[in-house]
C-alpha cells in the first residue's frame, strides 16, 4: 500500500513539476529544476541542461519565442491549435474548460485554457485527488479519479502533446527546452500505459461527476 502510495505520489509531483516548467522561467524554477534533478532519476537529464553560470535571459527569450509571443509562435502551447487546424478557443478549448468547472476548479488565466502548463497541472490534480481517495481508503473515488485521468489524457492532452513537443524540439535554441519536451514525452507515454490498467467502468453510485 505504501509504496503504491509513493508511485502515485510521485506521478503527481512530475506533472506539478513538468507544467511549471512550462512557464516564463525565473530563478526560482531553475533552483527547482536542480532540486528535483538530484531526487527524480527521469529529469537528471534535464538538470544538467543547468550548467553552473547559465544565463537566465537565454531561456527567457527561448521560451518567448516558442511559446509566448508577441510574433509568431514556434510552438504554440494551446492544445486546440494541433486539434483544429491552427485554431484557438474552438470546442476543444470549450470542453478543457468543462472538464475543470466540473472540478468546482477557478482557473484564472488571461489566455485559452488548454495550455500545455494547465493540462498539465490538471492533471497533476486529478492524480492528487486519486492520492486523497487512496489515504481515506475511498475506493470508489480511487476508481472515479483514475478513470478521469484516463479519459483526460486519451481525449485531450495525449492527442496533441507529441506534434507539440515536436515543435519545441525542432524550434527550440537551448538544450534545455529540446529535453523538457523530450522527457514530457517520455512521461506522458509512460502515464498512458499506467491507465491503460485503470478499470474504466464506472463506479457505482458515485458516478461521473
Amino acid at each position: 500500500m505504501e509504496e503504491t502510495l509513493a508511485h502515485v505520489c510521485r506521478r503527481a509531483d512530475s506533472y506539478k513539476f513538468l507544467s511549471e516548467c512550462y512557464y516564463l522561467p525565473d530563478e526560482e524554477l531553475i533552483q527547482k529544476v536542480v532540486d528535483v534533478a538530484q531526487t527524480d532519476q527521469l529529469f537528471v537529464e534535464l538538470g544538467n541542461c543547468i550548467p553552473s553560470g547559465l544565463e537566465l535571459e537565454l531561456l527567457k527569450i527561448d521560451c518567448t519565442q516558442l511559446f509566448v509571443g508577441p510574433f509568431k509562435l514556434l510552438a504554440p502551447p494551446y492544445g486546440s491549435v494541433y486539434l483544429e487546424d491552427n485554431r484557438i478557443m474552438a470546442e476543444s478549448t470549450i470542453d478543457v474548460r468543462k472538464w475543470y468547472e466540473k472540478e468546482a476548479l477557478n482557473v484564472l488565466i488571461s489566455g485559452p485554457p488548454d495550455h500545455i502548463a494547465i493540462e498539465l497541472e490538471f492533471m497533476y490534480y486529478l492524480v492528487f485527488r486519486q492520492i486523497q481517495a487512496t489515504k481515506e481508503g475511498n475506493s470508489q473515488d480511487i476508481q472515479l479519479y483514475q478513470n478521469k485521468q484516463k479519459l483526460f489524457l486519451c481525449s485531450h492532452l495525449a492527442r496533441w502533446l507529441p506534434e507539440f513537443t515536436e515543435n519545441v524540439k525542432k524550434h527550440a535554441q537551448t538544450e534545455f527546452y529540446r529535453k523538457l519536451a523530450g522527457l514530457t514525452d517520455i512521461f506522458l507515454q509512460k502515464n498512458l500505459d499506467v491507465c491503460q490498467l485503470f478499470d474504466t467502468r464506472q463506479p457505482s453510485p458515485v458516478g461521473e461527476r
